[in-house]
């Protein structure tokens, strides 16, 4: 029996994505091809790897193999980006993710410095959900993020580089602001949480709890639609201290702290898979954020 990498590709993208739809879209294949994929799994495990119905579940087996996909593909990924650099030369290269809030603050210099030390390294940037990081990094897509950390980071090397808060927010604009202000947990649960992603809550069983003070989860990936939607009146989200501090938009926002849920304490850091080795370039990369952050 042979696993093969088409079906794990296909696989993974379920679980990461949270569906068949919109894993198909995301390898940008049909949606019976992907079935199919998974059903061939499946069917040469002999066992079930996912409970199809309105939301997904993964069995024990689908979680096993979900770990092995992301290990073999991530081996593949660096191979083949390895291999390319061959090609090219040896040419250096950087591929990072950064957050939203983290792009918003400190992107700019610290892509402008990098490139002012190392003007011939082709740089590959992307923002990203934190969640979606992860799975970038782990699967070799990217080899740095920037972002906050998870709970568990075991399959990572991480390095710190400072602490920050997000916040529960509602704006004065929304139409049960004052019964959200008066503790009015009725008045959350009518009312959609707007966030750029929550991970499958088969996965991390805590995102379930935070699901179910809400009426649903918007995914938007933009910061600054977040932003507008959440000052209109159309959900609440979470936030961190340095936007409700800094940015003209959320300044009028109102804090809800009193809340057993309502502020997540977070490190926030560099963080690449912990078999990999680094290439020069990430390693002069890490220096920078470490001088930028003075550590």
């Amino acid at each position: 029996m042979r696993l093969e990498n088409a079906e794990l590709r296909a696989f993974r993208a379920v679980v990461e994505e949270g569906g068949f739809r919109r894993a198909a879209e995301a390898l940008h294949l049909s949606q019976s091809a992907i079935s199919q994929a998974v059903a061939g799994l499946e069917s040469k495990l002999g066992l079930p790897l996912v409970q199809r119905g309105k939301s997904l579940t993964l069995s024990d087996a689908g979680r096993r193999v979900f770990d092995h996909a992301v290990e073999v593909l991530g081996r593949e990924q660096q191979t083949l980006e390895e291999l390319a650099r061959l090609r090219d030369g040896s040419r250096e290269s950087l591929s990072l993710a950064f957050s939203a809030s983290i792009n918003y603050f400190h992107a700019q210099e610290l892509i402008s410095a990098y490139y002012a030390l190392n003007p011939s390294v082709t740089m590959r940037v992307q923002e990203l959900p934190s969640r979606s990081m992860i799975y970038a990094v782990l699967g070799g897509q990217v080899e740095l993020g920037l972002g906050p950390f998870q709970k568990q980071m075991s399959a990572f090397h991480t390095v710190p580089l400072y602490q920050d808060t997000r916040h529960l927010v509602v704006s004065p604009q929304h139409p049960a602001f004052e019964a959200m202000v008066a503790g009015d947990a009725g008045a959350l649960r009518r009312t959609p949480l707007i966030a750029s992603a929550l991970d499958n809550p088969e996965m991390r069983p805590s995102i379930q709890r935070l699901r179910d003070q809400f009426s649903t989860v918007w995914e938007v990936s933009s910061l600054t639609l977040r932003i507008h939607m959440v000052a209109q009146g159309m959900g609440v989200t979470f936030l961190d201290r340095r936007l409700l501090d800094e940015h003209p938009r959320c300044r009028a926002l109102h804090i809800m702290d009193d809340l057993s849920f309502g502020r997540i304490d977070k490190r926030v850091g560099l963080y690449y898979r912990a078999n990999r080795t680094l290439s020069d370039s990430a390693r002069e990369f890490i220096t920078l954020c470490e001088q930028h952050w003075q550590l």
